[in-house]
């Protein structure tokens, strides 16, 4: 029961621990993937 008991708490800090670093990563990948919009020329 012990053993059983730190490895679910492990499990939970490393979810609470990385959940930050997993949720920035993707808004990263898109940012480096999004083509900005080359200026219009004025008429």
């Amino acid at each position: 029961m012990k053993t059983i008991s730190i490895f679910i708490l492990l499990i939970y800090w490393s979810i609470i621990l990385f959940a930050p670093v997993i949720s920035k990563e993707p808004k990263l990948i898109k940012t480096e993937n999004f083509i900005q919009p080359i200026k219009k020329p004025s008429k």
